[in-house]
């Protein structure tokens, strides 16, 4: 409005100043004796016939309001350009340009308005929060010219899906808004249902298949209390929550919003917090667990695994906290620790002369992208016998990017051996392991755990100990709890073991106390022997 304003303020101002000009050429003539002056002109002009003279003179209004009114259609026509630039300057900031749908901005007003409307209207409203998940490994492994061909497929599947009175947008990345009215509340689980099938598909990009699956949180906007009824900013951050609730519970399903959910959400917040102090104030511990030969029950090797000494709760696990720190992206920061805490432990086990069994150290996916790893592990100088690099069978050879294939290549053709960790939990296949060629895999101790009563779990840790020697690969048995347990994994063929039997993960003084001891008692059972 503000626009159209000014454009037609200038259009008045030139027409005026053009009046104004002639209207001073006109008192111009009227002022001198114009035929007393022609007539001068004429008797120095002799040459010029005096109907040209008078038909310039008399053409001279003519041409100034044929310029006035072509300056009038060139006004108007520029005026009709400036609209139509500034039409497209407006959708365009109201428009996300790969997928064409509304933005963040533009949502965020409109949700807003039709909030205001439904409360006056009594009409529910539904926000669906639509996150896909593990987009990010279809944008590191494949670059972000896939991605966004992925997200712009998902981007219309999503909108000739649904009806007219749907409001869709893409606000970040990989995820979407919808917010949609409805009736009764059937509806929306019907819809959430919908969704979650119509997104768990493979989207065709390039020649390859690219697996989507979805979390979508949803926040019901149903009581018209005034001081009940979700304004803008409590539904989105109820949307919100329901939708790490969903991924949380296992991710690919939908989730409601329930004001439990709230307090759940907060503590995940709060640890955050914490974890981020405690990366900053290095309040991580190493502790080591043996690993065994399964023959001679010697130490050959340990495990280190990272605890979090909390100022509150003590001494915590890592199942309490290491899905928040890759989740913020801190999780290279602890297996940077970890890394020069394995190799400071070594180097003090080598100086005092004591046993130096080479250590286990955890790689995470985040890690093994970054360009520096390698760089990291030279400039250090570390023999391959003194480390062994462990990944997770969660990240797969399949899903690992360029930079990750590398970086794991190196390490084989430096020297170092890596391992496969909790292998059996459902992600690794042969192929992977054929391609990959570990050093060893370590069975995920629900594989171990019921072999002393269960034949069938006896013959499954065969069939995989026979499979791994078929690829010369060494095999680790996690999770050995009895001597039982040991003595059949050493019959099945497993090469190592690892378990509470032997040893509880343990802090530093008490792991070097503990190889001493080993040590002595080795020692002791050679001068028997001899």
């Amino acid at each position: 409005m503000i626009v159209k304003l000014t454009q037609r303020k200038t259009l008045l101002w030139e027409a005026g100043f053009t009046l104004v000009v002639f209207a001073g050429l006109a008192a111009l003539f009227a002022s001198v004796d114009l035929f007393e002056a022609l007539y001068n002109f004429s008797r120095t002009h002799e040459n010029y016939e005096f109907d040209d003279i008078f038909a310039a003179i008399f053409a001279l209004p003519a041409v100034l309001t044929v310029f006035l009114f072509r300056r009038l259609r060139d006004l108007k026509k520029e005026m009709g350009l400036r609209e139509q630039a500034q039409g497209k300057v407006q959708e365009l900031a109201s428009m996300d340009p790969l997928t064409g749908l509304a933005n963040r901005v533009q949502f965020f007003s409109d949700i807003k308005t039709r909030l205001k409307t439904g409360q006056i209207k009594k009409t529910r409203y539904a926000l669906f929060h639509i996150d896909l998940d593990r987009f990010k490994q279809i944008n590191d492994r494949y670059g972000p010219v896939v991605g966004d061909g992925v997200l712009k497929q998902v981007s219309e599947l999503l909108e000739s899906r649904l009806d007219d009175d749907a409001m869709l947008a893409r606000i970040s990345s990989d995820e979407f808004l919808l917010l949609k009215s409805y009736k009764n509340r059937s509806e929306i689980s019907d819809l959430g249902h919908y969704l979650v099938k119509l997104l768990n598909r493979s989207i065709a990009f390039r020649g390859v298949e690219h697996a989507v699956t979805t979390s979508i949180g949803i926040a019901l906007n149903d009581d018209f209390a005034p001081n009940r009824y979700l304004n803008f900013e409590r539904l989105m951050t109820s949307a919100d929550i329901a939708m790490f609730a969903a991924k949380s519970n296992g991710r690919n399903r939908f989730e409601i919003y329930h004001p439990s959910m709230r307090q759940e959400f907060e503590a995940r917040t709060i640890l955050a917090e914490e974890l981020l102090k405690a990366v900053e104030r290095r309040e991580f511990e190493a502790y080591f667990q043996p690993l065994m030969d399964a023959r001679t029950f010697e130490v050959v090797g340990a495990e280190a695994l990272v605890r979090w000494r909390h100022p509150e709760k003590g001494i915590l696990a890592p199942v309490a906290f290491i899905e928040a720190a890759e989740s913020l992206g801190i999780i290279s920061d602890i297996d940077q620790f970890m890394f020069d805490e394995a190799l400071r432990i070594r180097n003090k086990l080598k100086d005092a002369g004591s046993i130096t069994p080479r250590i286990s150290v955890n790689i995470s996916a985040d890690r093994l992208k970054s360009p520096l790893f390698l760089h990291t592990i030279r400039n250090i100088n570390v023999e391959p016998e003194a480390l062994v690099f462990e990944i997770s069978e969660a990240v797969t050879f399949e899903n690992l990017d360029d930079m990750s294939r590398f970086n794991l290549e190196a390490l084989a053709d430096q020297g170092f051996e890596v391992e496969i960790d909790d292998f059996g939990s459902g992600r690794a296949s042969i192929l992977s392991l054929l391609e990959m060629r570990p050093k060893r895999l370590k069975i995920d101790r629900n594989l171990t755990a019921p072999i002393v009563t269960s034949e069938s779990s006896r013959k499954l840790i065969k069939s995989v100990v026979d499979m791994a020697t078929a690829l010369g690969i060494e095999v680790v048995a996690e999770g050995v709890e009895t001597l039982e347990h040991a003595e059949i994994l050493a019959d099945q063929g497993c090469h190592l073991l690892q378990g509470y039997y032997f040893a509880k993960p343990m802090p530093e003084a008490e792991f070097i106390r503990y190889l001493d001891c080993h040590s002595a008692e080795q020692a002791t059972a050679a001068e028997l022997i001899a």
